[in-house]
């Protein structure tokens, strides 16, 4: 399938599952302006039928004192426009709350209830609203029953209520339709962002099945999805607050996924040229030995001594390579143990003495610090500083080792009278394979990997690097660590 047509197969993905979230979401807001209107229907409703029986209450107050009903009330109906007038030996209804019955018209004890009269004779639509209001009123030994049929204003309440109901209908079908075009609107950026986040995963699926071995073409590859992919920006044209806080949460991640993808592949090309420099070496000197070094003791002892230098170089950098791999898998597991660290620098001194005459070495000893660390990696660490001191400074020249301690914490530094480092060059020396001057670096040897591996296992033990150097005068490299008693 050709790149257009999987590119159309995503839109109608994105758009589908777009359309899904966009009806989803617009349903949910519809049952809520739904379960709104059914609660007003509901209360309009029970307040039209109260409204209703107290309006009944009192125009039936009002008959009662207009007219001569009372006094020629008996067990005959007597009607009045659809009040009806009867005397009734006995009540039946409800008994409101005193609180309740002064704010009726007849405020007397009394009952009240509502009837339903069902007539054969007619059909169910008129049958509905033939419902009677009754009051029963204390009058004498009995009780007047003042009956009212609620037809007519039912009727007219139906008919409100079906305007009401019109107008509710037209306002759902157009918040639907409104609120499908804004949500779909504001679903846009997320579709935007979905597809990118699918792009990149099938862009490193298929970084995952490269076959290729050469290292140098596999870099290439990654650079090149980088500079195609990483490097976009989720942009939202909207003005939802949410919307932007996400996408400057994927803009970060992918500027922190770049970043770590160029890391990985400078490191990758300088791991290749590093390792293609002694392997040209040892295969030159090998050529020549094959060529001369059969017959001629002098280029056979040059050859055996480059080969054997090529081959420690290699090794000391396959090694670095190695641990800095495991570092980052976190497969480096720490072996803690209290130890005085001012035991530790006498020793480190006494080997580079032994190791390097060219240079005086110096020890300023301080109390005893001890801290909780893994020494044989610390040492580790002290043995990279000592050495790089001793490789940039002229032969002769002091090499001043210093302990300090402090209530939390104690500060080991290293040193030199050597050629310093540029400022420029100061916030990269701890870099992987970083070159600040590529003459002094092969004169002086070493795998550019020594400052990278002392910092990661500093920052392992939750400790950090001060460096003050000057061209020309020096460098002091401070390592601090936390103190334990």
């Amino acid at each position: 399938m050709s790149k257009p047509s999987k590119n159309i197969n995503k839109s109608k993905k994105a758009s589908q599952s777009r359309s899904s979230i966009v009806i989803k979401l617009n349903l949910a807001m519809m049952g809520l302006l739904i379960s709104a209107m059914i609660s007003i229907n509901v209360i309009f409703v029970l307040t039209s039928f109260v409204y209703i029986a107290y309006q009944s209450e009192v125009t039936a107050n009002q008959l009662l004192n207009q007219t001569e009903i009372t006094e020629n009330i008996s067990s005959v109906e007597t009607s009045f426009l659809d009040y009806t007038f009867v005397y009734s030996e006995y009540a039946s209804g409800w008994n409101f709350l005193d609180y309740v019955v002064n704010l009726l018209p007849f405020q007397s004890e009394g009952q009240r209830s509502f009837e339903y009269r069902s007539q054969p004779d007619l059909s169910w639509t008129q049958n509905w609203s033939n419902i009677h209001y009754r009051i029963f009123i204390p009058y004498e030994s009995g009780y007047v029953l003042i009956d009212r049929s609620l037809t007519q204003p039912l009727q007219s309440l139906f008919w409100l209520f079906m305007i009401l109901f019109g107008f509710e209908l037209l306002l759902i079908v157009s918040r639907f339709s409104k609120n499908h075009i804004k949500i779909a609107d504001a679903l846009k950026p997320l579709t935007q962002l979905t597809e990118s986040a699918k792009n990149l995963q099938e862009d490193m699926q298929a970084m995952a099945s490269y076959k290729k071995t050469d290292i140098k073409t596999m870099a290439g590859a990654i650079s090149k999805i980088d500079a195609k992919k990483l490097d976009q920006k989720a942009f939202v044209e909207y003005d939802q607050e949410e919307l932007r806080d996400l996408a400057d949460a994927i803009n970060d991640m992918l500027i922190r996924i770049n970043e770590s993808y160029q890391s990985q592949v400078r490191f990758v090309s300088d791991a290749s040229h590093e390792l293609r420099t002694p392997v040209a070496v040892i295969q030159g000197y090998a050529n020549m030995l094959d060529r001369w070094g059969k017959n001629d003791e002098k280029t056979l002892q040059e050859s055996i001594e480059a080969i054997k230098s090529e081959s420690d170089h290699m090794k000391t950098l396959i090694e670095h390579l190695l641990f800095l791999a495991r570092g980052d898998s976190d497969t480096i597991k720490l072996q803690l143990e209290n130890f005085d660290v001012n035991a530790l620098l006498e020793e480190v001194v006494k080997e580079a003495r032994l190791i390097d005459e060219g240079h005086e070495y110096q020890f300023q000893q301080n109390e005893s610090a001890w801290i909780i660390a893994d020494k044989s990696l610390i040492k580790q660490v002290l043995r990279i500083l000592v050495d790089n001191a001793s490789k940039y400074s002229p032969e002769g020249e002091k090499i001043i080792l210093k302990l300090s301690k402090q209530e939390h914490q104690v500060d080991i530094s290293v040193q030199d009278n050597g050629i310093g480092i540029k400022p420029k060059d100061v916030p990269h020396i701890f870099d992987r394979f970083y070159r600040s001057d590529e003459s002094r670096d092969k004169k002086t040897g070493g795998s550019g990997l020594g400052l990278a591996i002392a910092k990661w296992i500093i920052e392992k033990h939750g400790g950090q690097f001060q460096v003050i150097s000057r061209v020309g005068i020096g460098t002091r490299i401070t390592v601090s660590l936390q103190i334990h008693q």
